[in-house]
Order: C-alpha cells, then structure tokens, then sequence
C-alpha cells in the first residue's frame, strides 16, 4: 500500500493544534474542549471540576464548573495546571499551624517544586487525588463554601462538606 507524503502531511497537520499545551489561549476553554496530551480532569461524583477560583489565575482552589476546568498533571509529586495559563500554575497546600485541622488548597504561579506543600499522587485504579506532607496526617478532601481543603481530621467540620476527587481522562469536560 502507498501514501502520497502530501497526503500523509495533510492529515498529520490537520491533527496538530495551533496552541500548545502550556500556551495561554485567548478564549476561555467550553465543555466540548478536547483534554490536553498527557492531562487530567480533577472532578467529584457529582460532576464538579477542580479550578482556581479565578480561572487560569493564581487563587484559592474551588470546584466548579467544567467550563473553567483546570487540565492537570503530576509533576514530581507537584500538581501542576499547564493549560489556559501564561506560566504555569501548582497547587499548594497551606503551612500547617498550631491546632489547625484543616488547611486550605490554593494555586500559585511558578515553577514546580516538590516543596511547594507536600506530595500529590494517584491513588488506586481510580486514581483518587491524595497528599501528604512529613508535618502533617491527611485523611482526605472537604469542600468549605467550594474552596478546596486537606483534611486532617476523621471528622468533617460544620458547615463543609467531605468530597472524593479523582482524575478523569475523558475527552471533553461535561457534568
């Protein structure tokens, strides 16, 4: 069997985007974006998606909708949002401090340091979103008023609300 190599050529470009990933774009993203190369969505049960409170901006992590998704990866042991961003953005988790049961979750603009709060991983066939940190003992995520928190406690505190947040690979960002 033969190709043409304009043939080839056409069909190769027809598949290359114009934006790469890590290129900030000048529309915000929609429901029927393709996920980027080697990125996941960070989404509940439910259907919300983990972003920046301001989205593609260095703020408090909250989850909403899917049409302000972060595209996420991890990078050594940073969470890291390449996508939609003019640098690139990681997610921190606060210093812990005296009596403190739960610490919250936000997004910096940056380079990826692993000391930048904790280790995030993949966890399980799920891959359920974990973290740890030496100072500090996570038992998982809760949602104050959507902003995003680790957990140090079994308990949940009032008024939050304990949420599962793992990685989806679908192609589009849907509820």
């Amino acid at each position: 069997m033969k190709f043409s190599v304009a043939a080839v050529s056409a069909v190769f470009l027809a598949g290359v985007s114009a934006a790469p990933a890590g290129t900030a774009t000048a529309a915000a993203p929609q429901a029927t974006e393709t996920l980027g190369w080697a990125q996941h969505w960070i989404k509940t049960p439910s259907g919300q998606f983990l972003q920046s409170a301001t989205p593609w901006q260095p703020s408090d992590a909250v989850l909403g909708s899917p049409l302000t998704a972060g595209e996420f990866n991890i990078v050594s042991t940073s969470l890291v949002d390449t996508v939609h961003t003019p640098t690139m953005m990681y997610a921190t988790v606060a210093p812990i401090t005296a009596g403190a049961t739960m610490l919250k979750v936000s997004f910096e603009a940056g380079l990826v340091t692993p000391a930048s709060g904790g280790a995030f991983a993949w966890s399980g066939t799920s891959k359920a979103l974990t973290w740890s940190r030496d100072d500090s003992t996570f038992t998982g995520w809760i949602t104050c008023d959507s902003v995003l928190f680790a957990n140090l406690k079994s308990t949940v505190p009032s008024g939050c609300t304990s949420v599962t947040i793992s990685s989806s690979v679908t192609t589009f960002a849907t509820d």
